[in-house]
């Protein structure tokens, strides 16, 4: 079995004794902070005063007089008058290259009906008459009276193609234009009938409404995907802002470029010649803000393991830099629970009078699971799965225990953890599984009490929202935003920490407690889900995740101490946790109020 995450973490690095902040011998710095309250994540050195760095990578940790020996040689000397530092954040789960094509347009995020994102993208229209297509994003599905169809955009009157994509950017609605200028007719083939599909009436007619990404291919056609500029602004923004939010590191969990949901030619293709290029070039004329972990995405179920394994084998051999790198393969086999598609152990409580019971289904069967996971372990490459199902979850628990034997060292990691049975909690946490949460999608104001009427109760309360739970019992646990799923100024650090902290949504001021039977985390857990574990988890231990001689020069510094203002005023936290300062590398990519 793999060692333990605190094992790895305080021995990586023996090159010096950071117990007594002892330097690697004749290293000077270029940049020194002092007076700081330094958490280090190190358990030999847990809090230190000091810092020194040199060529990207730090020299010493410890205490002001200890670090006077840098001093008169260093570039430059920071007194940070006690402000607060933590290792970069590592971001796990954040859709940062290329994504904000999922959210651009109107906001239709406080639409509670089929009419009002209507009335919404009418307003819009009406403001802009100039408009060639008109594109929305964010309705939820859980907040609305029914789902919406063409006939609802219809309605309002408007002579553009409309598309209107909704908050998890799984599913789409055209209005008719849209749908004939894209050249969709009732022939037009769903790409996989029950999971990626056209929705239909009564009647078996189209209503306009795209479900899981068998939208993309329209949404290209209609000419609102250019690649070349909205790659490149995409990023800017997206990592621009998580830098000023202490994130050094993101892995980007598959490029969400619409080839991902077209085909999987489309796929390795976009990976290969257009999203790795331009990102490398990125890297090399010094516009790259943090490091990316990039992956493309398998979902389509006519997929080769083999090729896409090749691919990122041949891409990892090609980018890997300490900024750019690929190992991994984002798996995503099933849809979404709210959408009752999720595979579950009980059927779904809306199943109509009559029909058969609805247990959710899989998009991509267990013997493909089992077979890219091996395919790809055997030659060092890592997967990590959507795994918002208990049932499917299980499958794949059985599958990393299985090659866990031939490959130890895989890492395979489950994401978007919603539902998990008891019994899949404890072998988890027994074999010290790889887990990554996106808290928001297990509280009050994303799903909440609307669950109820999707997923029985009881089974809801053994197996919804245990990650907080299970980080009582073990460590490795990551938290990651997901943007474009959320904002991306509601998918960073300081943000997820408030949540686990309360189990309330910072967005909702009416928010409460939810799940009110789990448990909030503590302030120790969420630090460490930001950095030891994600380190590990991205097999980057030696390199990052704590604030070691040795490791690269990666921190966030804080106005404010986080630790205080997270244990006396947890709601608070997003207010006063400020970042006035990121450094990547020793070199600061956000600097302000410091």
């Amino acid at each position: 079995m793999k060692k333990s995450l605190l094992k790895q973490a305080s021995l990586a690095l023996v090159v010096t004794s950071v117990l007594t902040g002892q330097a690697l011998a004749g290293d000077l710095a270029d940049r020194v902070l002092t007076s700081g309250t330094i958490e280090t994540m190190n358990p030999n050195q847990p809090v230190a005063e000091a810092v020194a760095m040199k060529d990207g990578r730090i020299v010493y940790v410890g205490s002001n007089k200890g670090a006077k020996q840098f001093i008169d040689d260093a570039d430059d000397v920071i007194d940070l008058k006690g402000k607060y530092v933590t290792p970069g954040f590592l971001e796990t789960h954040n859709h940062v290259v290329g994504s904000t094509w999922m959210t651009q347009g109107v906001d239709l995020s406080q639409a509670k009906s089929p009419e009002e994102i209507a009335q919404t993208l009418k307003e819009y229209a009406d403001a802009h008459p100039d408009a060639k297509i008109i594109v929305g994003n964010g309705w939820i599905p859980a907040a609305l009276t029914r789902l919406p169809t063409a006939a609802d955009l219809d309605a309002i009157g408007i002579n553009v193609p409309i598309i209107a994509i909704g908050n998890s950017c799984h599913d789409a609605v055209f209005n008719s234009l849209g749908l004939k200028l894209a050249g969709i007719t009732e022939e037009t083939p769903d790409i996989q009938p029950g999971i990626i599909y056209w929705a239909k009436d009564a009647n078996g007619k189209k209503t306009g409404l795209a479900i899981e990404g068998q939208w993309a291919q329209a949404y290209v056609d209609l000419g609102a995907w250019q690649p070349e500029t909205m790659i490149p602004e995409a990023s800017d923004y997206l990592q621009g802002y998580l830098s000023t939010q202490g994130v050094t590191t993101t892995q980007v969990a598959g490029i969400m470029s619409p080839e991902a949901i077209i085909s999987p030619e489309a796929v390795l293709n976009s990976f290969e010649n257009t999203v790795m290029p331009i990102l490398n070039e990125r890297v090399e004329n010094g516009k790259a803000p943090m490091r990316l972990s990039v992956m493309p995405i398998f979902k389509m179920i006519d997929a080769d393991p083999k090729e896409y394994v090749d691919l990122v084998v041949k891409m990892g051999e090609k980018y890997n830099s300490d900024m750019l790198w690929t190992d991994t393969i984002k798996l995503h086999p099933e849809l979404a629970w709210i959408d009752g598609g999720s595979t579950q152990f009980v059927p779904y409580v809306n199943t109509q009078p009559g029909e058969q019971a609805n247990f959710g289904e899989y998009g991509i069967p267990p013997h493909i699971m089992y077979n890219l996971h091996a395919t790809a372990n055997a030659q060092g490459i890592k997967i990590i799965t959507h795994s918002t199902g208990a049932r499917g979850l299980r499958r794949l628990v059985d599958i990393f225990l299985e090659l866990e034997e031939l490959y130890p060292d895989s890492r395979n990691r489950l994401d978007h953890v919603d539902f998990i049975t008891k019994y899949d909690q404890e072998r988890i946490i027994k074999h010290d599984i790889p887990m990554n949460v996106t808290p928001a999608f297990t509280l009050d104001s994303d799903s909440g009490e609307a669950m109820f009427d999707t997923v029985d109760r009881e089974y809801a309360k053994e197996v919804f929202g245990a990650y907080s739970d299970m980080a009582y019992e073990y460590k490795n646990i990551s938290l990651s935003g997901d943007s474009p799923g959320f904002p991306i100024e509601r998918a960073y650090p300081v943000y997820l920490m408030q949540q686990v902290l309360t189990l309330t949504d910072p967005n909702n001021k009416d928010s409460k407690h939810f799940p009110e039977w789990r448990k909030t985390m503590t302030y120790d857990q969420a630090l460490y889900s930001y950095t030891v574990a994600p380190a590990w988890q991205l097999k980057k231990e030696n390199d990052l995740g704590s604030i070691e001689v040795g490791k690269y020069a990666d921190m966030a510094i804080f106005k404010n101490n986080l630790r205080e203002v997270a244990e006396n005023e947890p709601h608070n936290l997003i207010e006063k946790g400020t970042v006035v300062g990121t450094l990547l590398g020793g070199e600061f990519t956000h600097r302000k109020g410091m």
